[in-house]
Protein backbone atom coordinates (compact mmCIF):
# COMPACT_ATOMS: atom_id res chain seq x y z
CA UNK A 1 0.00 0.00 0.00
CA UNK A 2 0.61 3.45 -0.39
CA UNK A 3 0.01 6.61 1.80
CA UNK A 4 -0.31 9.97 -0.32
CA UNK A 5 0.71 12.93 1.49
CA UNK A 6 -0.85 16.57 0.44
CA UNK A 7 1.11 18.56 2.77
CA UNK A 8 -0.36 22.06 3.64
CA UNK A 9 -1.36 22.96 0.72
CA UNK A 10 -4.41 20.68 0.52
CA UNK A 11 -6.38 22.30 4.08
CA UNK A 12 -9.75 22.85 3.72
CA UNK A 13 -11.10 26.37 2.89
CA UNK A 14 -12.48 28.40 5.09
CA UNK A 15 -16.15 28.45 5.86
CA UNK A 16 -16.11 31.45 4.27
CA UNK A 17 -16.63 29.89 0.31
CA UNK A 18 -19.17 28.20 1.64
CA UNK A 19 -21.20 31.40 2.20
CA UNK A 20 -20.53 33.19 -0.50
CA UNK A 21 -21.44 29.97 -2.46
CA UNK A 22 -24.77 30.44 -1.13
CA UNK A 23 -25.38 33.36 -1.69
CA UNK A 24 -24.91 33.58 -5.21
CA UNK A 25 -27.64 34.00 -8.00
CA UNK A 26 -29.12 31.01 -9.85
CA UNK A 27 -27.45 30.54 -13.17
CA UNK A 28 -29.00 30.39 -16.69
CA UNK A 29 -30.00 27.17 -17.19
CA UNK A 30 -31.83 27.31 -13.41
CA UNK A 31 -33.29 31.24 -14.82
CA UNK A 32 -34.41 29.60 -17.88
CA UNK A 33 -35.88 26.20 -16.78
CA UNK A 34 -38.06 28.11 -14.22
CA UNK A 35 -39.08 30.00 -16.51
CA UNK A 36 -40.49 27.37 -18.79
CA UNK A 37 -42.45 26.02 -16.15
CA UNK A 38 -44.04 29.13 -15.72
CA UNK A 39 -44.83 29.81 -18.79
CA UNK A 40 -46.44 26.03 -19.34
CA UNK A 41 -48.22 26.45 -16.00
CA UNK A 42 -49.86 29.94 -17.25
CA UNK A 43 -50.57 28.10 -20.68
CA UNK A 44 -52.32 25.05 -19.07
CA UNK A 45 -54.38 27.84 -17.21
CA UNK A 46 -55.27 29.59 -19.85
CA UNK A 47 -56.55 26.16 -21.88
CA UNK A 48 -58.68 25.19 -19.11
CA UNK A 49 -60.49 28.30 -18.72
CA UNK A 50 -60.71 28.26 -22.42
CA UNK A 51 -62.30 24.68 -22.86
CA UNK A 52 -64.35 25.15 -18.95
CA UNK A 53 -67.14 25.36 -21.16
CA UNK A 54 -67.09 21.71 -21.99
CA UNK A 55 -66.71 19.66 -18.47
CA UNK A 56 -69.81 18.71 -16.79
CA UNK A 57 -70.79 20.76 -13.69
CA UNK A 58 -72.68 19.21 -11.83
CA UNK A 59 -71.08 15.95 -11.95
CA UNK A 60 -68.26 14.87 -9.43
CA UNK A 61 -65.35 12.70 -10.01
CA UNK A 62 -65.19 9.35 -7.98
CA UNK A 63 -63.61 6.38 -7.66
CA UNK A 64 -65.57 3.63 -9.81
CA UNK A 65 -66.01 2.77 -13.13
CA UNK A 66 -64.82 3.78 -16.48
CA UNK A 67 -68.95 4.04 -17.02
CA UNK A 68 -69.44 6.91 -14.12
CA UNK A 69 -66.61 9.37 -15.58
CA UNK A 70 -67.91 12.39 -17.37
CA UNK A 71 -66.68 11.23 -20.59
CA UNK A 72 -67.83 7.86 -20.93
CA UNK A 73 -66.11 4.57 -20.68
CA UNK A 74 -63.03 3.40 -23.05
Amino acid sequence: MVAVTYGSARVAAPASTEAKAAATTPGFFSRFLAALERSQLARAERDLARYSHLLPRDHELRAGTKNELPFGGW
